[in-house]
């Protein structure tokens, strides 16, 4: 177990955060290699998507839970017009400086998505997009409504979700039959002391098919890495070669791996 900091470099790094509302120690999303190794295993599916489904223009996406831009500032760099919205101010610091040096605009908006989201116009964007967000959030599903809400009829939705399958395999490492069954009973609840909520396959096409919504994909987002294969140990060639492995894998890895990306559009009627 890591030992914890000394007391005056907590001190000297809260007043960093106060005075210069930034932190050497902040986990950047964008800056973080495994972080964007991820990052390109959503965005090949963004794309994709985008591609065979898009109206053929320049889209207005909203980026719900965008840290420091990891997907919003290379989408924008795609040619999309990006709404990035997170809690932390800290990170859309961030997001702006990495926009900035990306030669992008990013719209950042600081808000907590459970009370801008119901407040927000309806139909507004071609594109929500939403990752790492909703599994930890107890109301997620009225939160998946309202995202739904603000995007046009016939646009794209892009939400990731945890699976069941990442949990179980945390609970059998551990040895924890208790939580063996408690995750198999239900679909949300307390993991280690925090509140999270999984699904399978077929929960989220059950619960998609409640909503106003056409699926067009579930798609396993890491499920080597999820397996144990660190980006962050591998070399350019090894990384590039995970990548295409988890790109050509998605039918053969029994619908599970870090987080399950729902690629679907909004009905028109």
């Amino acid at each position: 177990m890591t030992a914890p900091a000394p007391r005056w470099q907590r001190v000297a790094g809260k007043l960093r955060r106060a005075i210069l509302r930034d932190s050497p120690t902040y986990y950047d999303m964008y800056e973080n290699a495994g972080e964007r190794y991820f990052a390109k295993l959503y965005l090949h599916q963004i794309a994709e998507t985008i591609g065979a489904h898009g109206p053929g223009h320049p889209l207005r996406i909203l980026d719900a839970g965008c840290q420091t831009g990891r997907l919003a500032i290379p989408l924008a760099v795609a040619g999309h017009d990006l709404t990035g919205v997170d809690t932390s101010d800290l990170a859309l610091r961030r997001a702006r400086r990495h926009a900035k040096a990306a030669g992008v605009s990013l719209r950042c908006v600081r808000a907590d998505l459970s009370r801008w989201l119901p407040a927000h116009p309806p139909e507004v964007f071609d594109a929500v997009v939403c990752t790492e967000v909703l599994y930890q959030r107890p109301n997620y599903r009225a939160l998946l409504e309202h995202l739904i809400r603000i995007l046009k009829p016939g646009g794209l939705l892009f939400i990731s979700h945890r699976p069941t399958g990442y949990y179980l395999l945390e609970a059998f490492r551990q040895r924890d039959w208790g939580g063996v069954r408690r995750l198999l009973s239900s679909s949300e609840g307390t993991v280690n002391g925090s509140y999270y909520n999984w699904q399978d396959r077929a929960d989220l096409t059950a619960l998609y098919g409640t909503l106003p919504v056409d699926l067009i994909a579930i798609t396993p987002i890491g499920f080597f890495s999820w397996m144990g294969v660190n980006p962050d140990h591998l070399d350019a060639e090894g990384q590039e070669l995970l990548f295409r492995t988890e790109i050509a894998s998605h039918d053969r890895c029994g619908g599970s791996g870090r987080y399950l990306l729902v690629s679907g559009r909004k009905r028109t009627a």
